[in-house]
């Protein structure tokens, strides 16, 4: 029976407090008016073709390089034999178009891998370490 009449009692208190307090004047001052807002139209615009905005190499350890718009998320932290030349490439989105840019330092670094050989992993690395 308690129960019952401290629920009724909450339950009628509580939305009279909140009524209350929406409509009483704060401390010291009467309550400002409120200025309907002036809305700006919007000019419509046709929408930009949808694009993606990602351009970045497909791969990611090697000389295969190519780009698109589906890079990788996550790569390995494993070096692989052509990594170094990649600091000499980028992909750059021109014309709505994802393509490859390589530098001559790219070229360069390339050449001087693909001289490098043998059987032995770390003598290639090595090798591709003086390109």
């Amino acid at each position: 029976m308690k129960i019952s009449f401290v629920l009724s009692a909450v339950c009628m208190l509580v939305p009279a407090l909140l009524i209350a307090g929406c409509t009483s004047a704060p401390p010291g001052g009467s309550v400002p008016s409120v200025a309907p807002t002036v809305l700006t139209p919007v000019p419509e615009t046709t929408p930009a073709p949808t694009l993606s905005p990602v351009c970045g190499f497909t791969s990611c350890h090697g000389l295969n390089l190519a780009c698109g718009p589906n890079p990788p998320q996550v790569c390995t932290a494993i070096y692989e034999f052509g990594d170094k030349c990649r600091h000499y490439a980028f992909c750059s989105k021109a014309n709505d178009t994802c393509q490859l840019v390589t530098t001559p330092q790219f070229e360069a670094c390339k050449s001087c891998i693909a001289k490098c050989g043998g059987a032995d992993p770390a003598e290639i690395f090595s090798c591709e370490e003086k390109c």
